[in-house]
């Protein structure tokens, strides 16, 4: 199986929780489905097309943890426009004309705190049935062009990339050090050792067309970043290592 990884850093990083409202948290990992999005951006794919061409079915993506998992809440100011609110350039001023709400008041922004992964950094690894896609990638990758910008959930959150390596692999079985995330089903046996942590978390494997979430799949990993001793039903030897592996998430 042919696999590439590549490098994926910023300032900060927020990958929302589907589920939370007025205070965004954010997952602790890029979820493969925001990995989709991220890959179809660099290729230039629409986003009426790319759930096409990046289904489950024809390629799948893993991650790791390169730096321990820090999370901070700021403030985002958000601009009210429902119901037109936010309806013209006021020349003079050089404001927007806005509407007044029930009591008088004019409407302009509303400040909600948001959760946001500080200095994040993963390895990604990517595999695409498709070779035409693949090689593409590669090549974008490794010249670092773009077609659109690439970003770590929402657009204020710029994504820095970079090229590892492209390797022919095939899955190893027996016990060893796990570098990346991998499925809690794939586990087969843990060993714990001394001074380890491990998280759970669910994350959206993907979104269709019309924005709605078809696959969840809990993601194991230690939020330090340490390699987890144990035997998965499905792992590829790192480049280079003899008791090393990496897996998939989806």
């Amino acid at each position: 199986m042919r696999i590439l990884a590549f490098r994926l850093w910023g300032d900060f990083a927020h990958f929302r929780r589907h589920y939370t409202t007025s205070s965004p948290l954010t997952h602790s990992l890029p979820p493969p489905s925001a990995l989709r999005g991220l890959v179809a951006a660099i290729l230039g794919v629409s986003r009426r097309d790319y759930p096409e061409v990046f289904s489950p079915g024809k390629c799948r993506f893993g991650v790791r943890l390169l730096r321990p998992v820090k999370k901070i809440r700021l403030g985002l100011n958000y601009m009210d426009t429902k119901d037109g609110s936010w309806v013209e350039l006021d020349l003079k001023r050089f404001r927007p004309v806005v509407k007044k709400d029930t009591q008088g008041g004019l409407r302009f922004h509303t400040q909600v705190r948001v959760e946001f992964l500080k200095a994040p950094a993963f390895e990604i690894y990517f595999v695409h049935e498709d070779r035409t896609v693949f090689e593409e990638l590669s090549a974008r990758l490794r010249e670092r062009r773009v077609v659109f910008t690439p970003y770590l959930g929402i657009t204020e959150c710029l994504a820095n990339f970079e090229f590892l390596w492209e390797e022919d692999l095939e899955p190893s079985s027996g016990s060893f050090r796990i570098v990346s995330a991998f499925k809690s089903t794939d586990l087969i046996n843990l060993h714990l050792e001394d001074g380890a942590g491990l998280i759970k978390e669910p994350l959206p494997l993907f979104i269709d067309q019309e924005r709605k979430r078809h696959a969840t799949v809990e993601a194991v990993f230690d939020p330090r970043g340490r390699p987890i001793r144990a035997k998965l039903s499905e792992a590829f030897l790192y480049p280079g290592k003899t008791d090393e592996v990496f897996s998939f998430l989806g």
